[in-house]
């Protein structure tokens, strides 16, 4: 809604053509104001401004805007996407079977949901390891909460940080696995499943203490969970004194 209001304002202070230019998908028949009300709605699917596909589009008004220009290559992209979502809505998804009665459209925004690429936060996370390391994940998650909290475009939900968290642990990865969990522990602190994967990820990494600390945790969140007393049950104490104290700094929130 932001992101309309601006653009609307920006066009209230120049003229708009008054004839659509170089449409090659969308019906050459459409207004100016239909096609302009059409590229709002892409527009706020996306999250992005007109200058994402249209030359001079990030200006304050409409004057050094070139809507015939191709040269920005994700206005191709965008007709490619147009011509997409129209067989989806016109013949794929009418010849579903038991369809039922309230038929679904599919926009931009039903994929993309305010991103202009349509991944997963834990994939968009995955690339940021993979290209610059741990750290720069760390801090791209606390970047991400801080801009789509309470949006639909990213699962800022534990689960994000825990599917990260296992394809390190499948990476052999078992401490980085571990910094990833004690973010998530941070954000979700009674969550059990999130203090239980810490606990095995500490357990594979060799952090025993650590391990018996989490899998504590778990038991005073969800005393039934059979997984963390089994688990804590093997982890045999050889300092029952100093287990104890690490449990106890760890339960009354002096750990992470």
């Amino acid at each position: 809604m932001v992101l309309c209001t601006s653009v609307l304002a920006a066009a209230g202070g120049a003229q708009l053509p008054q004839h659509p230019e170089n449409l090659q998908v969308l019906r050459k028949t459409l207004s100016t104001d239909s096609v302009f009300n059409l590229m709002l709605d892409v527009a706020d699917g996306l999250g992005v401004t007109c200058g994402y596909c249209h030359v001079g589009g990030d200006r304050p008004t409409w004057d050094s805007t070139h809507f015939a220009s191709d040269a920005i290559p994700m206005k191709v992209t965008a007709r490619a996407m147009f011509r997409l979502t129209d067989r989806l809505n016109t013949e794929l998804l009418p010849a579903m079977p038991n369809r039922g009665s309230t038929a679904v459209t599919v926009t931009c925004m039903t994929c993309h949901r305010g991103a202009p690429r349509p991944v997963t936060l834990a994939d968009t996370l995955e690339r940021i390891l993979d290209r610059q390391g741990l750290d720069s994940v760390i801090a791209a998650y606390g970047r991400f909460r801080e801009r789509y909290a309470g949006r639909m475009t990213y699962d800022l939900s534990e689960a994000s940080l825990n599917e990260i968290a296992a394809r390190l642990v499948g990476a052999t990865r078992f401490r980085d696995a571990a910094r990833i969990l004690e973010v998530n522990a941070r954000q979700f602190p009674n969550s059990a499943n999130v203090a239980y994967q810490l606990g095995l990820a500490y357990e594979k990494a060799g952090e025993r203490l650590l391990a018996i600390t989490e899998y504590h945790r778990v038991l005073s969140i969800e005393p039934g969970h059979a997984a963390a007393d089994r688990h804590l049950r093997a982890l045999q104490p050889e300092d029952p004194v100093r287990d104890r104290t690490v449990t106890r700094n760890v339960l009354t929130g002096r750990m992470y």
